[in-house]
């Protein structure tokens, strides 16, 4: 899913690319998204898909990151965002197309390999080495993906 994409599934909110003060790379408030329009197209992609992720999992201020509770939000929307543009499927999807390397996953998937490395540290916590998904071995550490 492209970034373009992902503007396009969420008609119902303002999403603004400007310059963000330093060290904010994007900022989600009532049904409105800022994006600072300084980062690469990928970085944005990603940024786009924390913040959707805060629309759709987070409820009321959270900005204040030395309260425990808001730092499990930013986490909860963060893992959000993994799922929706790094999925089990678009994992499946990188492999039908034979792209293998997390370079290649991270071209096609438009995403930086940071972000797919986060992605593939939280599969890992949540299913440990690997998982059997529809029919195939997904390995998170290091990635490989096995037909079965």
């Amino acid at each position: 899913m492209s970034y373009e994409k992902l503007l396009m599934e969420y008609p119902q909110i303002c999403i603004i690319e400007k310059d963000l003060p330093k060290g904010l790379s994007g900022l989600y408030y009532d049904n409105n998204i800022e994006i600072n329009k300084s980062q690469s197209s990928y970085e944005k992609h990603c940024i786009l898909a924390e913040e959707l992720g805060h629309y759709e999992t987070t409820v009321g201020n959270i900005t204040d990151l030395n309260n425990t509770n808001n730092q499990k939000h930013e986490l909860i929307a963060r893992r959000w965002g993994y799922e929706k543009i790094v999925s089990l499927d678009h994992l499946v999807e990188c492999y039908l197309h034979g792209y293998t390397t997390a370079e290649e996953i991270c071209l096609h998937l438009e995403i930086t390999p940071s972000f797919l490395n986060d992605a593939l540290k939280v599969y890992k916590q949540r299913y440990g080495i690997s998982i059997h998904y529809k029919n195939y071995e997904l390995f998170f550490d290091p990635l490989n993906i096995i037909k079965k």
